[in-house]
């Protein structure tokens, strides 16, 4: 399963996307200062939203429409690869890739665990670093 909003407070935005780069529905993407992609286990900032359609590797760099969170506070459904516990609830992960999170790693602290609802998937919000880095 792919990520989704767990929370109302997010809006859809039409953005660019990158030639030659698969997209599929329910990924997060992030822009890694040259376009937006795929987030990967080393993303830490500038995470975007999540993909709503999926679009095939091409030359085309037509537009993608992506939820975006309008609070810090926006929270997504998320599966975990690992064992999620509900004493982790605070903790920090990194992506595993660009569709689940890896509750082994917290080298870049990309996400908060907010909610526990099962042992593979929980509620998260984006860690912002608002340009101060960990």
């Amino acid at each position: 399963m792919a990520s989704s909003p767990a929370s109302r407070d997010w809006t859809m935005k039409k953005i660019p996307r990158k030639a030659a780069t698969t997209y599929t529905a329910g990924d997060f993407i992030y822009n890694d200062g040259t376009d937006n992609v795929p987030v990967t286990t080393t993303t830490q900032g500038n995470q975007i939203g999540i993909v709503v359609k999926s679009y095939d590797s091409s030359t085309s760099t037509e537009d993608m429409y992506v939820l975006c969170p309008t609070s810090p506070f926006s929270t997504f459904y998320a599966d975990v690869t690992g064992t999620l516990t509900k004493d982790m609830e605070g903790d920090q992960f990194d992506w595993a890739d660009a569709a689940s999170v890896d509750q082994a790693t917290s080298t870049y602290d990309a996400v908060t665990l907010d909610k526990f609802t099962s042992s593979s998937k929980g509620i998260f919000r984006l860690n912002y670093t608002f340009g101060i880095e960990n």
